[in-house]
């Protein structure tokens, strides 16, 4: 299984810390079917995180919720 980056996301802590948050997508050479490939999320240093809904999201271990402002959504460099 391998993973394909989709967007980024620059977040910020009710503390005011900031953060990146990756979208990625799992694909696999063997996927068939019409479904979409299901889309996971990290921080920059590796933290699973859950999209609680279009402007939050959580951190799981740390449970930490971070907001993110629908401008702030940063281009990969591929």
């Amino acid at each position: 299984m391998r993973y394909k980056e989709t967007k980024r996301f620059c977040c910020q802590g009710d503390a005011g810390k900031n953060c990146v948050i990756i979208e990625q997508i799992r694909v696999s050479d063997s996927f068939l079917g019409n479904a979409s490939p299901k889309a996971d999320y990290i921080t920059e240093d590796g933290e699973v995180v859950s999209r609680l809904d279009d402007e939050n999201f959580l951190i799981l271990i740390k449970g930490e919720v971070v907001h993110w402002s629908g401008s702030d959504r940063l281009q990969r460099n591929n």
